[in-house]
């Protein structure tokens, strides 16, 4: 078993962070799901952690299942939730859903083109892939780094040295170019979790990247619905529109070829 199911399968802290969240936090999230999916359709939401998408999905009138690598975290005693890790989701039948989706969990994800390809397998055709995460080779993460060691603030991604924010964001900015010229990286990291920190995608492993990912998933079959566009304020926006390989945000939905 690799290094991070074993983190979440037995990260008590992990799970009470993931009951702490504020449900307004998956706003985006479920708009995007009603933007593009006619309510009554079966969802499947993917990396639901404690199951709070999953339920806000059902209220919002889909019928939603939810599934993650830990079943520490999956609500006990509901039905539709299924331990299951998607990087081989073999127990998923194919062409099964009107759209599976995935908010703050493709960072996580040690083998990201074949988590990608999983949940373009599990969608019927016409189905949509919702994808909502931090876009971490954006230069605004090592920025939001910064920021957060100016003010004494728990870093984000656990980098704890100013110095090596500074490089990083010169760093996000080759590999934001070097996506933009076509090249699919996928690039990997280590997670920091000898910080000690939970959370703040300290234990994120796939330094994700909206260009490449929405290169991939057009050479695999799906048309790009939705790309970028989005952000929690208006300065987000405007980069997500103007700049969308830059945005701190990778928000993307594509469409499964029929």
């Amino acid at each position: 078993m690799s290094q991070m199911p074993q983190y979440y399968q037995s990260s008590n802290e992990y799970a009470e962070m993931l009951k702490a969240q504020n449900t307004d936090m998956f706003g985006p999230y479920i708009d995007l799901f009603l933007q593009f999916v006619q309510p009554k359709n079966r969802v499947i939401d993917v990396g639901c952690g404690v199951g709070t998408s999953t339920l806000l999905l059902r209220r919002a009138g889909f019928q939603a299942d939810g599934t993650d690598v830990s079943d520490r975290f999956l609500p006990p005693g509901q039905e539709g939730f299924y331990a299951v890790n998607f990087q081989n989701a073999e127990n998923i039948a194919s062409n099964s859903y009107a759209a599976a989706g995935t908010m703050n969990v493709l960072e996580h994800v040690e083998q990201p083109r074949q988590f990608l390809l999983e949940l373009i397998r599990v969608v019927r055709p016409g189905g949509l892939i919702i994808l909502l995460s931090p876009n971490l080779s954006s230069p605004l993460a090592a920025l939001r780094i910064m920021s957060d060691l100016w003010r004494h603030r728990t870093p984000y991604m656990g980098i704890m040295r100013f110095s090596t924010a500074f490089f990083l964001f010169f760093i996000n900015v080759m590999r934001c170019l070097r996506a933009s010229f076509g090249i699919n990286a996928f690039e990997m990291r280590h997670a920091a979790l000898e910080t000690g920190i939970t959370g703040y995608d300290a234990d994120a492993v796939y330094w994700t990247n909206a260009v490449e990912v929405r290169r991939f998933l057009r050479e695999h079959g799906c048309e790009i619905c939705l790309y970028q566009r989005k952000g929690r304020s208006w300065g987000a926006r405007v980069i997500a529109n103007l700049l969308p390989g830059f945005a701190g945000q990778l928000c993307i939905v594509a469409r499964k070829k029929q």
